[in-house]
């Protein structure tokens, strides 16, 4: 707990261990395993070619290692993550990949390979998970190449790992966007489980990414405008092209970018959705301000100071709150939570909603 606050983490990342694709890959698929590029844990090749445009090793920055002195003398291993989160005072960590976050995410690895890799991952999560299980929860990783192959994981990961969640890149995989009705197997799926999808980001994708045309070689722009406006567009997938009104009920959340930008694009989605002098070709028959407080999410970042507006705009059911641990850019760590619970512009049942309720509503933590 933080203070008087029970506290569930949405954005919390594993560093997956060196080993993870010896240990884990099924044999068969060994061969084809993940090669690492220099010392990075990021940085990798498969089948010969990058899957990340990011090479920078971030957990040999020595900056980097006296925030996380604790959790890097262990090799981020479960136990020194759930020593972390003592530290901080979060109850429950959403666990998201850093690794995985690039691993499958290519064109170029065809559907078997993927499917392997993904459900090494998410073995190796549920390992993970089980040093707590009440208070580690996996959100599963899936083969996006193959539609029928990521709804036999997503079953799988939930029914038999205990997963909460389903995770997909913004970006386009084999030229799907998110709203493409092939995923629709896939979304039936997750709402059938009565799990959210998770959709989240990283800058230096080798798939389709907002900003890499501009800006390749420039980190600060590059990354900035990455790991927002690919939120923004995959948002504009699903309250726009129709897809949650096939799916009423099915949750989709935003995360890693925060939310302080939900009042703008809202609005800007709702002025191209209404009648404008060129007409309306927008799928969706339901204003997407109505469609995202029925059924989407985003997560605030620890840096952020403009939830009050978010929630006087949006509201408060809607937000949750993420710490994105542990990202480079938490130089406040152990003290993330400090900004949102010190917060005298939120009262505290809004505080309750976002650092418990909401999430535990829509990710079913008891």
């Amino acid at each position: 707990m933080k203070g008087q606050f029970q506290v569930i983490d949405t954005t919390r990342h594993v560093i997956e261990p060196v080993d993870l694709w010896d240990t884990w890959l099924e044999e068969p698929f060994k061969t084809q395993r993940p090669v690492k590029m220099d010392s990075s844990r990021v940085a990798m090749t498969v089948k010969g070619r990058p899957v990340s445009r990011n090479q920078t090793n971030f957990l040999a920055n020595p900056a980097y290692q006296k925030v996380y002195d604790d959790a890097s003398a262990a090799d981020f291993s479960s136990q020194s993550h759930l020593a972390d989160m003592d530290k901080e005072g979060v109850d429950v960590g959403i666990l998201l990949p850093t690794a995985g976050l690039y691993a499958i995410w290519s064109d170029h690895i065809d559907a078997p390979l993927a499917a392997a890799m993904a459900r090494a991952y998410n073995n190796y999560l549920a390992d993970y998970c089980n040093a707590d299980t009440k208070r580690l929860k996996g959100i599963a990783l899936l083969p996006l190449q193959s539609v029928e192959e990521s709804v036999k994981e997503l079953r799988r990961a939930v029914k038999e790992l205990g997963f909460v969640a389903a995770f997909m890149r913004s970006n386009p995989v084999v030229h799907r966007l998110l709203h493409d009705t092939d995923y629709d197997p896939l979304y039936q799926e997750a709402l059938d489980l009565g799990v959210p999808i998770v959709i989240s980001e990283a800058t230096g994708s080798v798939l389709p990414e907002l900003g890499t045309d501009r800006y390749p070689d420039d980190k600060f722009s590059h990354e900035a405008v990455s790991d927002t406006f690919e939120l923004w567009v995959a948002m504009m997938s699903f309250f726009g092209h129709n897809v949650l009104e096939r799916f009423p009920g099915l949750k989709v959340g935003f995360l890693g970018a925060g939310a302080g930008w939900l009042p703008f694009w809202i609005e800007r989605l709702e002025e191209h959705w209404g009648e404008i002098p060129f007409g309306n070709d927008c799928p969706s028959t339901l204003p997407p301000d109505y469609l995202f407080k029925q059924q989407g999410f985003a997560a605030s970042a620890p840096w952020e100071t403009s939830t009050p507006d978010v929630f006087e705009e949006v509201g408060d059911n809607v937000v949750v709150w993420g710490s994105q641990y542990p990202w480079p850019l938490l130089s406040t760590f152990p003290n993330e939570l400090d900004n949102f619970v010190g917060d005298s512009a939120l009262t505290d049942e809004q505080k309750k909603k976002v650092l418990w309720d909401n999430a535990a509503s829509i990710f079913h933590i008891e």
